[in-house]
């Protein structure tokens, strides 16, 4: 099964996925039925096909009220459209010239005398002359047009800002359409236009809802619990990768990283699913020993988790470096300051740099502690807590699970067993925490004991520093560092399962709790699965380069706040006119002008036959969904939807032909052929890859159209339509759809060029606003670090004072995870951005999609890093920092306005194009040691005594020089990487020399090398 894609192998191993599929393919062959008898269909309409298409829009695979309410909003969308269509249908008839109208039914009566076939049936006298114009009159007309414009501006606003509303956009866009095409040509109102598409589309919501609650049945707390339970088997499956890293098995270095990000990427991308609809939870009845409420308290804990073990991929990525690292100062004068991190193969060496790099690998030759050597030692040291976090990982999730499935029968020993199996993980797990923390890290040190006693023994002796390498101990101590951060996420989650296992004994019925959140979960943004039709589902709106931190400080630079009355309006006013330059606005005005484009033939007296015989509201829909905010999401969604249309024709004819065969309708063969036909489309719709969906969606939507609309043709008689209008069966229908959807693309892909949004100018913005919020991240990080020590400086070093520890307040961890999380999500959005934006092709040159998404991929690594520092500064203790907040050299404050002002370098010449200077520095780890060497006299008065030797190797062997050792590791890492964004934005934006420059540098470094 290997060559089988994961979408549909795993579905077909889970008997979970086999029962929404069985569910939903029951419904969708349903919503057919009901149209083949003759009395049904005849209540239903000539748009009973309108079931047919719902059906495999919104096949029940979700849970009820989840299903009920994205029902709900497509049918919300459509009576909005109906309200508003009888609005302008009213309207427009309160103008229409009563004398005009009796004069063409004069016209239309002559035509009765002279016309024999017209005298046999008056009544197609009065439908042709409709249908050709005749009661056209400019002002209806005019009205109409407002209304369509005013329609199509809401509704298109509605999908540019709430993409989960999409099908209330599209199917109230539908309603206005209807009315204004067909509205003006009656004379007199038609408020019934769309009886027949309501009461089609309530009959499939009645078959949807009773087949969520009939068949195999599912909650939001059952679905949500799942995952949870598939997530936390994702995020052992993480800790347990470490294992090969460990024990040195022969695995390629790329490989184990991209294994690792991969499924990084999908545990991210669940867990923004399941927050952006655990609003749900406590919106529905659920019967079982959880409620709504309960579940969402494991959220944070779980989102701790992600967290903390993403940061593993850090040591995994300095293990298999093969690079040499730089060395703090390892002489007598400060071991408490050392930070050897290992560094990866891309970075721009300087001379003083690879001077320190050679001595540094000669001295962990010597000494005998290269990482290889190492790693032995902490494989055993960190044996019993691995094991100990994986147990206790999986025994939390079969609780969960147990729970899960035991909810409409006695679980009775198997959760008894589950919970006790639980006891006993969290019990080993608190066992094997402490014993870590109090012997087994010593393992760690034995290699560097000889070098901890040579240091003691050179004593003060400075006339011959003594050079020591740590840069192992380091790497080794970032792995425990992350190893304890992430079996204490372990624990908290572990400790709050325990918890509701205790407090919730018995199963009961829990009903709704907080209806306010629906309205969050329904503007909630960064769900890629609302990207149906190729929305911009980012949690940040789209081209916008401003970060939220950003936009507490920024100020315009053309005028002050207004002042005065006058001033306040005509800031509004240009507050608006700068909204039109949107992103957004530009989509929204596109929307209006294609939709009042396409409209037009309608309404002229000489086309309105064709545009009506042809189904060229058809072309309108067609050119209205597929429009999109970006040119490049546009061509590939014209692919997908393009190749889903002739998938859709084919499997509709063939379920057309196949049941009825030359014949008008055979309802037996029909429904069989429709059985077999229509599965593999609901198989694809329901598990399908999100990227695919807008394609998917095309093809159902034309496969329901080519069954549903020959079957309505073929049993229905449409008075409403001469003979020669009726839409035909099969092959007729066909065609038609096929012709009308490049039509409506072919519009739309005119209006997408003027003006063109490119997705590439969007990736640039996109990147530059990340990177100016990974800098603020970075800079709430180093502000938490630089107030672990202000107790003794900040408010008469009195404790519990507002500066006071602010790296370990629960808040600061809560809005810390927050943070990390929606960066991730917009970075994940960016990925798919970059590689939609190939679509766009070469016109202008080949576009440097390869740099962009190492541009992305570094931003993740930054990301994994900061995850690091976070995790790391929550166990620092502030009473011992306030040393190290002086000697470290990443807390030199020149040394972080350096880092700063590079993230903003690098940010702000991808937002304007501007090409950077070549006298930047090219390695901030080069600053790094200038400003040390130029500050070294600081905080160093004692350092050379004895007294302060001992003391120093103490704290090295200390429980929490583990978590001080990783975020040193982490700052290295991360100017390192920041590095690699400086070099990215210069091939990218381009690089102004200064002659002579690069010479004199490098004549520069090389007389003055470190000694």
């Amino acid at each position: 099964m290997s060559a089988v894609p994961d979408w549909i192998s795993r579905p077909l191993h889970s008997w979970s996925a086999w029962k929404s599929l069985i569910r939903s393919w029951i419904a969708v062959w349903a919503a057919f039925i009901i149209i083949l008898p003759d009395k049904s269909l005849k209540t239903l309409g000539t748009t009973a096909f309108f079931s047919i298409i719902t059906s495999l829009f919104f096949p029940p695979y979700l849970p009820v009220q989840l299903t009920l309410f994205l029902l709900s909003t497509l049918m919300l969308g459509l009576l909005a459209g109906w309200g508003a269509g009888i609005g302008a249908m009213r309207a427009a008839n309160a103008v229409r010239s009563q004398a005009y109208v009796e004069a063409v039914a004069a016209q239309i009566a002559a035509s009765v005398k002279s016309n024999p076939v017209f005298q046999a049936d008056p009544t197609l006298a009065t439908e042709t002359a409709v249908f050709n114009g005749w009661f056209l009159e400019l002002k209806p007309t005019a009205i109409y047009g407002v209304f369509m414009v005013i329609g199509g501006f809401i509704f298109g606003a509605l999908r540019a800002y709430a993409p989960k509303l999409i099908f209330m956009s599209i199917f109230g866009t539908i309603a206005i359409d209807i009315f204004c095409c067909v509205g003006p040509l009656f004379p007199t109102k038609r408020y019934t236009l769309l009886n027949s598409t309501a009461i089609s589309i309530s009959a499939y919501m009645a078959i949807a809802v009773a087949s969520s609650l009939l068949i195999f049945p599912e909650t939001m707390s059952h679905l949500v619990m799942n995952q949870l339970t598939l997530q936390v088997g994702r995020i052992k499956k993480l800790v347990e990768m470490q294992d090969s890293v460990l024990r040195g098995k022969d695995m390629a270095a790329d490989t184990m990283v991209q294994q690792f990000k991969a499924l990084r990427a999908v545990v991210v991308a669940t867990q923004q699913q399941i927050v952006s609809t655990a609003g749900f939870l406590s919106l529905e009845f659920s019967w079982g020993r959880w409620s709504g409420d309960d579940i969402r308290t494991l959220e944070e804990p779980v989102v701790a988790l992600i967290a903390r073990s993403s940061a593993l991929l850090n040591f995994a990525r300095l293990a298999n470096s093969d690079a040499p690292t730089p060395k703090e100062d390892t002489s007598a004068s400060s071991i408490a300051t050392i930070a050897v991190p290992a560094p990866d193969a891309h970075w721009h060496e300087t001379a003083m740099l690879h001077a320190i790099l050679t001595q540094q690998t000669a001295l962990e030759a010597e000494y005998g502690v290269r990482l290889h050597d190492v790693l032995p030692q902490l494989e055993e040291a960190t044996r019993e807590l691995r094991g100990a976090v994986t147990d206790a990982i999986g025994a939390a999730a079969g609780v969960i699970e147990s729970i899960n499935c035991t909810r409409w029968r006695n679980g009775g020993l198997k959760t008894a067993e589950a919970e006790a199996v639980l006891d006993s993980a969290g019990a080993r797990l608190d066992k094997a925490l402490q014993a870590f923390e109090e012997t087994d890290r010593m393992k760690i040190l034995a290699p560097f004991i000889p070098l901890f006693a040579a240091y003691l023994e050179h004593g003060t002796d400075t006339s011959t520093p003594l050079q020591i390498p740590l840069r192992s101990l380091y790497v080794a101590y970032v792995f425990a560092s992350n190893l304890l951060s992430v079996a204490e996420s372990v624990q908290t989650l572990v400790g709050g399962v325990q918890d509701l296992c205790t407090k919730r004994p018995r199963r009961r019925l829990w009903a709704p709790s907080q209806l306010r959140t629906l309205w969050k979960v329904i503007v909630a943004r960064g769900d890629s699965e609302d990207g149906a039709f190729g929305e911009d589902t980012s949690p940040n709106r789209a081209g916008e380069a401003v970060t939220s931190e950003e936009k507490d400080y920024r100020r315009d630079p053309d005028s002050r706040p207004p002042t005065n009355v006058f001033q306040k309006i005509m800031h509004l006013v240009h507050a608006g006119l700068a909204w039109t330059s949107t992103t957004e606005a530009i989509f929204i005005f596109k929307y209006v002008f294609v939709s009042f484009a396409l409209w037009i033939p309608a309404v002229v007296k000489h086309s309105a036959y064709f545009y009506y015989n042809e189904k060229g509201i058809w072309a309108l829909i067609m050119a209205q969904t597929t429009l999109n905010i970006y040119a490049s999401d546009q061509i590939f969604n014209y692919v997908t939807r393009i190749a889903g249309t002739f998938v859709g024709l084919a499997f509709g004819l063939t379920a057309w032909y196949a049941g009825n065969g030359h014949g008008q309708g055979n309802p037996y063969g029909m429904a069989a052929a429709y059985a077999v036909c229509v599965f593999p489309l609901v198989f694809f719709r329901v598990f399908g890859p999100e990227k695919y969906m807008a394609g998917t969606i095309m093809c159902c939507a034309t496969f329901g159209l080519v069954v549903g609309y020959s079957w309505v043709d073929s049993h229905v008689v449409q008075f409403s339509t001469p003979g020669s209008f009726r839409p035909g069966i099969g092959w007729s229908i066909a065609w038609r759809r096929w012709a009308l959807v490049v039509v409506g693309c072919a519009a739309s892909f005119i209006v997408m060029m003027f003006p063109s949004q490119s997705g590439r100018k969007a990736v640039r913005m996109r990147n530059a606003a990340s990177i100016a919020s990974l800098a603020n991240l970075y800079a709430f990080v180093i502000s938490a670090w630089i107030g672990l020590s202000q107790n003794t400086n900040a408010d008469g070093g009195k404790e519990g004072s507002e500066a006071s520890y602010r790296a370990v307040t629960p808040a600061w961890k809560a809005t810390f995870r927050k943070r990390l999380l929606a960066n991730s999500v917009e970075l994940q959005t960016i990925r798919g951005l970059t590689d939609l934006a190939r679509w766009e092709g070469s016109i202008r040159g080949k576009w440097p999609a390869e740099q962009y998404t190492l541009l992305v991929s570094t931003q993740l690594d930054i990301l994994t890093i900061l995850t690091q520092l976070g995790a790391s500064l929550t166990h620092l203790e502030a009473e011992w920092h306030q040393e190290f907040l002086h000697n470290s050299k990443v807390l030199n404050p020149n040394f972080i306005a350096d880092v700063m002002a590079l993230f903003s370098l690098i940010s702000q010449a991808l937002r304007t194009k501007e090409p950077m200077h070549q006298v930047l520095p090219s390695s901030l780890l080069d600053r790094l040691f200038y400003h040390h060497n130029h500050s070294s006299n600081v905080g160093h008065g004692a350092a050379n005594q004895p007294a302060a030797l001992a003391s120093n190797v103490e704290r090295a062997k200390s429980l929490s020089y583990i978590h001080y050792a990783s975020s040193i590791v982490s700052v290295y890492q991360l100017v390192r990487a920041v590095d690699e964004l400086h070099a990215i934005a210069k091939e990218l934006c381009g690089e102004v020399p200064m002659a002579g420059f690069s010479e004199w540098r490098a004549e520069y470094e090389h007389a003055h090398l470190p000694v």
